[in-house]
Parts: structure tokens; C-alpha cells; sequence
């Protein structure tokens, strides 16, 4: 089965992170598919996150940099991404480097006859409480919203491009990623859930936790619900 990967990387302020985290793909992806691109997305950065991402494209010609001259979030970057994706199959790597090589190589290895493929945690411990908490929560009002039984929704993931290629990200925070199982799953996808280890952010502060996020995530999950229980009739009354 071809493996022909686009690898999407959205990225922020992340000067002391985002090397590490393309070097990461590069590992996990160059003895495995059959073909790769990385897709990085700087998101109106201040700092040298474009320019360390370019430098990184100028050594390596599977590497594609977009930029937004404004920050726009990490849902309309990683849209970006995705729409900018030309192989078979789609994943995404954290521009924080907040996952290991390893659980991208392995997912990728793992394309099967399946649409989607999506990850738990095997270990939270290096994440604070009230991170586990609300992380738990989180998975419990999406599971209950939408009659689901995932284990989580952050977490890395693979599909066919078609699959994502074909829904709408209307999430401009980080909720995308969790947007997008659902709509792929109730358009029909077929999936399965596989663990992944979480190595925790090197450098820098998460912004998982700010209020503005927050509140970008109680809008998406409205966004989603109308969307999939209440969808609007086009023009035709259909």
C-alpha cells in the first residue's frame, strides 16, 4: 500500500522549537513512506520561526513554508496545511515538538484499509492536574455531544487527504483537530484509535489553558453541534 505522506506543521512564536520538530519528521519519515512532504505553516510569527523554517527548506526540497503575515491561530494554520497537501495521506506534528518521532513513525506505519487513524495518551503524568482534568472533561462532553466512545482528541493523527480534505475547519483554535474527527466521522470515515507517547513541550509555555482558548473552544464545539445536528438547507430547500 502506497504511503505518500503530507505532514502539516502549524507553528507560532515556536524560534526554540520548531527545528527540533521538523528535524523529528524528517526522522520518522524518511526511511517510511514511499513519499513526503512537510508542510510548515508559520502563523504570523514575531520571532525567527519563518526564517529557522526556511533555512530548514532551503536544505531539504520536501519541505514547503507558508506564512500568514498575521497570526490568525492554530485551526486557519493548520487549514492551511491541509488544504496545501498533495499526498495520499494527511498527519500533523506539533510545531511545540510536543509529541515524539517514534509515535509519528509508528502511526504512519500503521495506515491500513482504514480512513482514520488517531491517538490516546499511554501517559498523562508529565501533564499538570488541572491539564489532565480539563482534558478529560473535555473528551467526556464531546463523547456525550456526538455519541462517540473516543478515547481522546488531540492527539496525532493519519487520514486519506480526500477524507479531511473534504470537511470544513471552522475552528481557528485548537479545538481544529478535534473538529475535524468528528466531522470525518459522521461524514462516514472509517477509524481506529492506537496510543501514542507524549514527550511535553521542551521550550516555551502552552497556551492550551489561556481564557482566550478556552473561549475558542466553547464556540467550536456550538459551531459543531449546529452544524452536525442542525445543519442549514441550501437554497433549493433540500
Amino acid at each position: 500500500m502506497s504511503k505518500d505522506v503530507s505532514i502539516v506543521i502549524a507553528a507560532f512564536n515556536e524560534e526554540k522549537n520548531i527545528e527540533a520538530a521538523i528535524d523529528n519528521v524528517v526522522q520518522a519519515v524518511g526511511s517510511l513512506p514511499d513519499d513526503y512532504e512537510i508542510v510548515v505553516v508559520n502563523d504570523g510569527s514575531h520571532d525567527r520561526t519563518g526564517a529557522l523554517a526556511e533555512a530548514k527548506a532551503k536544505a531539504n526540497p520536501r519541505i514547503n513554508v507558508i506564512h500568514h503575515e498575521a497570526n490568525k491561530g492554530f485551526g486557519c494554520a493548520f487549514s492551511t496545511g491541509v488544504r496545501a497537501a498533495t499526498k495520499s495521506y494527511v498527519t500533523g506534528f506539533p510545531g511545540d515538538n510536543d509529541a515524539s518521532a517514534q509515535s509519528l513513525k509508528d502511526i504512519i506505519g500503521q495506515i491500513d484499509n482504514v480512513d482514520l487513524i488517531f491517538t490516546y495518551m499511554e501517559d498523562t503524568r508529565n501533564r499538570s492536574l488541572l491539564r489532565r482534568m480539563i482534558s478529560k472533561t473535555f473528551v467526556l462532553v464531546m463523547n456525550c455531544l456526538f455519541g462517540l466512545k473516543l478515547k481522546y482528541y488531540n492527539g496525532l493523527f493519519i487520514c486519506r487527504r480526500q477524507a479531511i480534505q473534504s470537511v470544513t475547519i471552522k475552528s481557528s483554535g485548537l479545538t481544529a483537530i478535534a473538529e475535524c474527527l468528528v466531522r470525518m466521522i459522521k461524514s462516514g470515515c472509517t477509524y481506529k484509535q492506537v496510543c501514542f507517547h507524549h514527550t511535553g513541550r521542551k521550550e516555551g509555555k502552552s497556551t492550551a489553558l489561556t481564557l482566550r482558548s478556552l473561549r475558542s473552544v466553547s464556540k467550536a464545539i456550538f459551531i459543531l453541534v449546529k452544524d452536525i445536528y442542525f445543519p442549514e438547507k441550501d437554497k433549493a430547500g433540500k
